[in-house]
């Protein structure tokens, strides 16, 4: 096969019209391909209401342009060609690259002979798949709750007047004091609870496995001097960095709880490593036995409520 049948060839996928519309082309740009050269590729392109040729050889990529009815060689030595870009468009494929420090834009037609040429393009010049874009990692709504609490101020870092709880990161609560730098918790979890007693026993439990929350018959206290009529409580059970476990007692009203809701906890684990923590099954749960005969004293727990309670962690 000779080069002018070798180009004719690679031009079939654009069809037949088009190659009888470029032979004076193919007869002109073979008579310029050297012995030790090699075509690769070829294509057309349509402007000023003429088709034109390219080709794409082991060395160069040539074309023609006519002149005073005269044809003359346009070559672009493949060594001096950088940052080529294929882009391809609907309608056609736009080449651009730096050839001896010239910006070159060719335009070529949209047809299976150009989709070859652009991937032998794509290919010489070692141009990799474009890479997928990662998906974005859903950022959560920011949730901003004014807070009244209850119990446990005393444990916040800063004091003042105005208690913000706010969520921007998966996990994680920040609280502003009077507009100061926000201190960042770990949220294990949240509950709503519609008694005192309920709400008071949660965080007992929490005491036993560590926190300086305080006693409990204070807390059940304050809370029941603070609610006044909306009796809806939640109690948030949040941890620092360090490890410290710091449960707030919060009043809530129905916004408030809509906005609880909202709320994304941190891991499942956190939340079982907080609330089950075995005691060796050796001791006397001297400490929390306590914390239920103050529950007891101050009527918060009934006697069979405390007797229950009572078997249950001396496994009677």
């Amino acid at each position: 096969m000779n080069l002018q049948e070798q180009i004719r060839d690679y031009l079939k996928p654009a069809g037949k019209q088009v190659i009888s519309l470029v032979e004076e082309d193919i007869e002109f740009l073979s008579s310029h391909i050297e012995s030790d050269e090699k075509i690769i590729s070829a294509t057309t392109s349509w402007k000023r209401a003429t088709f034109f040729l390219y080709l794409l050889t082991s060395k160069k990529i040539l074309t023609s342009e006519k002149i005073k009815k005269e044809k003359n060689l346009i070559s672009y030595d493949l060594n001096a060609i950088s940052n080529l870009i294929v882009n391809r468009k609907f309608l056609s494929v736009e080449v651009m690259f730096t050839h001896l420090k010239n910006e070159i834009k060719i335009k070529l037609n949209s047809d299976d002979a150009t989709k070859a040429f652009a991937d032998e393009l794509e290919n010489n010049f070692g141009i990799s798949e474009k890479p997928i874009p990662k998906k974005k990692e859903k950022v959560p709504k920011a949730i901003k709750l004014n807070m009244t609490i209850l119990n446990g101020k005393e444990q916040i870092k800063e004091s003042g007047f105005n208690y913000v709880l706010q969520q921007t990161k998966h996990g994680y609560i920040d609280i502003v004091v009077d507009f100061k730098e926000p201190e960042t918790f770990k949220l294990i979890k949240w509950e709503r609870v519609e008694n005192v007693q309920k709400s008071a026993s949660s965080i007992v439990g929490w005491t036993v496995i560590g926190s300086k929350f305080g006693n409990a018959g204070a807390i059940a206290g304050a809370m029941g001097a603070n609610i006044g009529k909306d009796k809806s409580v939640a109690t948030l059970f949040l941890k620092r960095e360090n490890g410290e476990k710091v449960p707030l007692v919060i009043k809530c009203d129905k916004k408030d709880l809509e906005k609880l809701s909202l709320l994304i906890v941190a891991e499942e684990e956190e939340i079982i490593q907080a609330d089950v923590t075995p005691s060796p099954a050796t001791s006397i749960p001297t400490e929390e036995l306590i914390k239920l005969k103050e529950l007891l004293d101050v009527g918060i727990l009934t006697q069979e409520e405390f007797d229950a309670k009572k078997k249950q962690l001396l496994g009677i």
